[in-house]
């Protein structure tokens, strides 16, 4: 990496490719090929975030507390934009869109509450991280591209096929925290029993 490119301009570059994938999936009432923006936005969005920390550490520049903070807080921003555009796109209702972002928040805070209380930070449960979510996202985008699922009203809204995959993938989260919980909260009973 060229010296101007620090890890704060990459955190930036993250939140720039979130705002253009908010942007991209919004124009797309305009046409369907702004989806294609809207990818861009996530690659980028992705690049910037999966590099930051790394860079950091690389060059033995990390800022621990700070780091973290501005990442997390970077992350929670990054992805809102993500689903708020999903949600005022065509393609996705906003409710769906919320239902998902509450998910993954649900999971967020999973991860910090088990960093706090273990003292280990995972990001992936399952096999499943932040960049399998991302490529999943990005996958949907582009099948959109080729097929606009149609619409369909139920009890007066308007809802999508991707409005299905929405809802599964919120159980899908919603059922791994819970099962990540409760392993955890077991495990922690071990290591912490009652005192008499």
């Amino acid at each position: 990496m060229p010296a101007w490119v620090t890890s704060d301009r990459l955190t930036a570059l993250g939140v720039a490719g979130a705002a253009l994938a908010f942007a991209g999936y919004g124009l797309s009432h305009r046409g369907e090929a702004y989806l294609w923006l809207a990818c861009l936005g996530i690659a980028l969005n992705w690049l910037g975030d999966s590099l930051d920390g790394s860079l950091a550490r690389y060059r033995a520049r990390e800022r621990p507390r700070y780091g973290f903070f501005l990442d997390h807080m970077t992350d929670t921003l990054a992805m809102a934009l993500i689903a708020l555009g999903i949600g005022i796109s065509p393609y996705g209702s906003i409710t769906s869109a919320m239902a998902v972002l509450l998910g993954y928040y649900i999971m967020v805070i999973l991860t910090m509450v088990t960093s706090k209380t273990t003292g280990v930070f995972a990001i992936s449960f399952a096999g499943i991280g932040p960049t399998e979510i991302r490529l999943f996202i990005i996958g949907c985008t582009m099948l959109a591209l080729v097929w606009p699922a149609p619409g369909f009203e139920f009890r007066g809204a308007r809802y999508t096929f991707y409005d299905g995959v929405m809802l599964g993938l919120t159980i899908l989260l919603v059922a791994t925290c819970a099962i990540q919980a409760v392993q955890t909260a077991r495990r922690l009973a071990e290591q912490d029993p009652p005192r008499d």
